[in-house]
C-alpha cells in the first residue's frame, strides 16, 4: 500500500510515465510514418485515341517489386470490336531492372458471346507475361507485355461490363459488339494485374515511355500514354529525422532534470 505521505511523489511519478509514454508514441508514429512514405512510389498512366482506344496503367514501384495494373478504360457500352482490346504494353524504368525472379498474373478472365453476353470463368492472363504463345521481354530497361503470337491471341483486356459506383462488374452484356468480338475468348474482363520481382528496382524506380496497345494486328500502332498521376516518394531527410529525434529526446531529459530539481511541483 503507498503512504498518503507521499502522494505528492507518486503523481509526479506517474505524471512522468504518462510524459514518457507520450514521447514514446510520438517517436513511434515519426519514424513509422516515414517508413511506410519511403515505402514504394505509384505512377498512373493514361492512353487514348479516336475510334474508341482508352487505357490505363498503374505503376507501383518498392523494394525488388514492380506491380503494373492495366485497365481497359473504354465504357463496357462503347466496346465494339477486338480491336478496343488491351493486347499489349511496353515501357522503359527509370533504371537497370536487375535479376529477374517470380511472375504472376491476375485477373478475370471471361468468355463473350455473339450476342455480348459476358460468363465469368477461371484462368489469368498470363499470355502477357510470355506463356506461348505470348510475349513477356527484357531488353536493357525497356519492357514489353503482350499477348499476340502465333494462334489466335486470347487474354486481351476488355473494359468492366459496367460500373456500381466503383466496383468493376465483370459479367452482364457488351451491348455494342460485333458477332467477330467472341473469335478471340476468352478476354481479361476488367483489370489485369502484373508482378514482376526484379531485384533492381526500388521506391526511387520510376517509369517513362509507356506504349499501350489494342487489337490483334501482329503490328499495332502504339498509343503514347501520358502520366496522370506522379507524386514523388516522400524520403525525409535524414537531418530532419535526426533534428526531431533530438528534440524530443532533449524534451524528456529536461522534464527529468526539472523533476529532480524540485522544480516540478505537486498540483
Amino acid at each position: 500500500m503507498l503512504s498518503t505521505g507521499h502522494t505528492g511523489d507518486v503523481s509526479l511519478h506517474l505524471e512522468g510515465i504518462e510524459f514518457m509514454n507520450k514521447i514514446a508514441a510520438l517517436c513511434s508514429i515519426v519514424f513509422l510514418g516515414s517508413a511506410v512514405a519511403a515505402n514504394a512510389t505509384v505512377i498512373t498512366y493514361d492512353g487514348s485515341a479516336s475510334g474508341g482506344l482508352s487505357a490505363s496503367a498503374t505503376f507501383t514501384t518498392s523494394a525488388g517489386v514492380l506491380q503494373l495494373v492495366l485497365t481497359n478504360t473504354t465504357a463496357g457500352s462503347a466496346i465494339i470490336s477486338s480491336g478496343q482490346a488491351i493486347s499489349g504494353i511496353s515501357f522503359v524504368l527509370s533504371n537497370a531492372p536487375g535479376t529477374l525472379g517470380t511472375t504472376t498474373a491476375s485477373g478475370q478472365m471471361g468468355n463473350v458471346s455473339g450476342s455480348g453476353v459476358v460468363t465469368d470463368i477461371s484462368g489469368s492472363p498470363s499470355r502477357f507475361l510470355g506463356t506461348s504463345p505470348g510475349s513477356f521481354n527484357i531488353s536493357g530497361s525497356d519492357i514489353t507485355l503482350d499477348v499476340l503470337g502465333g494462334g489466335m491471341p486470347t487474354e486481351m483486356i476488355a473494359p468492366c461490363v459496367s460500373y456500381t459506383g466503383t466496383t468493376c462488374n465483370t459479367t452482364g452484356t457488351y451491348t455494342s459488339v460485333n458477332n467477330g468480338f467472341q473469335n478471340f475468348i476468352p478476354y481479361t474482363i476488367g483489370p489485369g494485374t502484373f508482378t514482376l520481382d526484379l531485384s533492381g528496382v526500388s521506391a526511387n524506380t520510376t517509369i517513362s515511355s509507356v506504349d499501350f496497345y489494342f487489337g490483334t494486328a501482329n503490328s499495332p500502332t502504339p498509343i503514347a500514354g501520358c502520366v496522370t498521376q506522379n507524386p514523388p516518394p516522400i524520403t525525409p531527410e535524414p537531418s530532419s529525422l535526426l533534428l526531431m529525434g533530438t528534440g524530443i529526446l532533449g524534451a524528456a531529459g529536461l522534464f527529468y532534470r526539472r523533476l529532480g530539481s524540485g522544480e516540478v511541483k505537486d498540483k
